[in-house]
């Protein structure tokens, strides 16, 4: 009986041990995923990502491949020229379609807010050739209905929350001005799935034809469409400054009141069995 007992005593012993040291490992936080407030945290010190002290979004290109970003600077993005950093596309006769999307590159990081009465600023430098308003010189006649003006759109992932068209833009060098309010259903911009684009849509039509020796300068023009980059082309973002706060999260808070910590439900069921166990070790005595 004594061996019997002194074994059950052992027994007892070793289940009450094993479902604490159980409760104690549910409260250990498992190693997870980088979060926003994470990512956050390293974007801060990360300048091609939006940060307090600069919303101000820029635009590059290496002559092919379009990004934007919100560093003042890209080695990699000059363009076609470092001297005269720019995108262009042209055409000398016939239809010139431009359709430009710049991607963020890198991903967006940083979780952020826009201010439900904000505005975006900036402003697009583009120099421009050609024709492309429809019922006018090279749009009129066969032309008339395929040429567009300049639309800017501005997307969040693959959903456009912004278009504009500027219909009053001219010959050569144009400074395009964005001063227009935000899309209240599109407030919230949170990791890479909500990566921020900039699309650059319009029609021009080229009808440049050589010089002969009665007319050595030709007629008509080439179609044009030169984009410049860097602090040429930026779109300041009007986001939120409760987005830099310490903690600053998208959607629901976690831990909040009502909640139980993670395995809080585990660890009472457990100490219940531990009790139990030491309750049935008491009747038997």
């Amino acid at each position: 009986m004594v061996i019997a007992q002194r074994l059950s005593d052992t027994y007892m012993r070793s289940a009450i041990a094993i479902s604490m040291l159980m409760c104690l490992l549910v409260l250990v936080p498992a190693t997870a995923e980088p979060s926003v407030v994470t990512m956050q945290q390293s974007s801060d010190e990360d300048p091609e990502q939006p940060r307090e002290g600069n919303t101000t979004m820029r635009i590059y290109s290496d002559g092919g491949d379009c990004w934007n970003h919100f560093n003042d600077n890209d080695t990699e993005g000059n363009g076609a020229s470092e001297e005269e950093p720019y995108l262009e596309e042209y055409r000398k006769t016939g239809t010139l379609d431009i359709d430009i999307w710049c991607d963020m590159d890198p991903k967006l990081e940083t979780a952020f807010l826009l201010s439900s009465d904000g505005v975006f600023g900036g402003s697009i430098q583009l120099e421009l050739g050609g024709h492309w308003a429809n019922g006018q010189e090279g749009c009129s006649g066969s032309n008339n209905g395929n040429c567009e003006n300049l639309n800017l759109s501005l997307y969040r992932g693959t959903s456009e929350f912004f278009r504009k068209e500027y219909p009053s833009l001219s010959d050569g060098m144009n400074n395009v001005q964005l001063n227009d309010a935000v899309n209240p259903d599109y407030l919230e911009f949170e990791d890479s799935s909500n990566n921020l684009q900039v699309r650059f849509e319009m029609t021009i039509i080229g009808d440049k034809q050589d010089g002969t020796w009665l007319n050595p300068g030709g007629s008509g023009e080439e179609a044009l469409f030169r984009l410049y980059l860097g602090n040429n082309s930026t779109v300041e973002w009007p986001i939120d400054e409760a987005s830099w706060e310490k903690g600053f999260t998208i959607g629901e808070e976690d831990g909040g009141d009502g909640e139980d910590t993670p395995g809080f439900t585990m660890m009472l069921a457990m100490a219940a069995a531990a009790a139990g166990a030491v309750t049935l070790k008491k009747r038997k005595e």
